[in-house]
């Protein structure tokens, strides 16, 4: 019988995988009473807004020393606070940047104590790094982020060492977009847009596929961003385009209920795939560090352009049953049924690592209806790609690999 982790559990639990070469870590009621209290700090609201933040354990004589310009900047408590789950709530608001941390240190008489505000000059968490906290300079011991309700993950300075969620730390989810999800998987879009460069008058350079591959990510993260926002989950699933013949219809695979017309011409989003390269082809620099360098009005136009498009795909999941697009993001569909009760699917696989070299298995009916249509379309189409998104704000990834269909749990930041 899987059990489920609380505060008393977890304090065991990091002292088993604390790395041995650390700093030992305080003692186990100390330990225990630090995640309790944040454990019930991410259980509230302030202002209607979850509380979301990121703790340190540690005094101030106690932080390594960094030059004056590149350490932290520590705001002192004249008078600290006692460590409530109720003062992290009131204080919740000011530390929402991914600059600030929480200050906590034990005191013989009063337990633990918030003592401070530590600002760096860079984010403490970088979405999309590999490792969240800042390189230089990361304090060498426990730090704590509160992600969401019940959700907290524990970290040796920059090295993640347990994640708490959805009362289970046996998987860790990942703060960063998995990149191996959709790797190489955009690569049809250098097919599609070759005869559409051509007929514009453009040469499609040889190394164009990172910058269609970091666009179509681009608009993958606001879409998961847009729909997370609203608090309504949904389902997005792409599709090869010389699948949508078979595996869209009636009686297919894919059965939307407000099937979208695809027009013979580019669709509008090779459109602007089209007119970002003419433009950036014009500046001398067709990459995407140069399209988001934001110093140009025309890509400004285009960004705002791509922006509201990915706006209308999370608007568009809204509506029960699945969006999907096929893999140069034109729409197919929305409100789709996944129909392919013939499939034996019984167990799926949690990528424990971001390149899931490593996998969990897990039974495949521990996730909702959502996560078990995404299974089951990844499955019968094995080149289809799907993203779910909770109503708690919860995001997996699906993809099928060897024939196995394999997710990425994204924390809920």
């Amino acid at each position: 019988m899987k059990l489920h982790y609380y505060p008393g559990h977890l304090a065991t639990e990091l002292l088993v995988r604390w790395p041995a070469a650390a700093s030992p870590l305080p003692p186990l009621p100390e330990l225990e009473s630090f995640i309790s209290v944040a454990y019930q700090a991410s259980l509230l609201v302030e202002e209607g807004q979850p509380v979301r933040c990121r703790l340190i354990l540690s005094a101030l004589e106690d932080l390594p020393h960094a030059p004056e310009n590149n350490g932290p900047y520590v705001l002192e408590l004249a008078t600290p606070r006692p460590y409530e789950a109720q003062e992290i709530r009131r204080l919740g608001p000011a530390l929402r940047s991914p600059s600030s941390l929480l200050a906590v240190r034990a005191d013989t008489a009063a337990g633990l104590l918030i003592w401070g505000l530590l600002r760096n000059h860079s984010p403490w968490g970088q979405p999309g790094k590999a490792r969240p906290f800042a390189p230089s300079p990361t304090p060498p011991t426990l730090l704590l982020e509160i992600c969401g309700p019940g959700n907290l993950v524990f970290y040796y300075g920059r090295d993640r060492v347990l994640t708490l969620q959805y009362g289970h730390v046996e998987g860790h989810g990942f703060v960063e977009y998995p990149l191996a999800w959709s790797q190489g998987r955009f690569a049809e879009n250098i097919d599609v847009l070759g005869p559409q460069l051509a007929a514009a008058g453009l040469a499609a350079p040889p190394d164009l596929m990172p910058l269609l591959a970091e666009l179509a990510h681009h608009v993958t993260r606001r879409v998961v961003a847009r729909a997370r926002a609203s608090g309504h989950g949904g389902m997005l699933a792409y599709v090869p385009t010389t699948s949508v013949a078979h595996c869209v219809g009636p009686a297919a695979t894919l059965r939307p209920k407000y099937p979208v017309r695809l027009p013979t011409q580019a669709h509008y989003y090779n459109g602007l795939q089209v007119a970002i390269i003419a433009r950036l082809g014009e500046l001398g620099d067709i990459t995407w560090s140069r399209y988001r360098r934001a110093d140009d009005a025309r890509l400004l136009e285009l960004e705002a352009a791509v922006s509201q498009y990915a706006d209308l795909l999370a608007d568009l999941m809204t509506v029960d049953g699945a969006l999907v697009v096929t893999k140069q993001l034109a729409i197919i569909g929305f409100g789709i049924e996944v129909y392919a009760p013939k499939l034996a699917l019984t167990h799926v696989y949690r990528a424990q690592n971001p390149g899931a070299t490593q996998l969990q298995m897990e039974a495949a009916d521990q996730g909702g209806t959502r996560h078990r249509a995404a299974y089951r379309l990844c499955l019968a189409e094995p080149e289809s790609m799907a993203i779910v998104i909770s109503q708690d704000g919860g995001v997996r990834f699906v993809q099928a690999q060897k024939g196995k269909v394999v997710f990425w749990e994204q924390l809920t930041l």
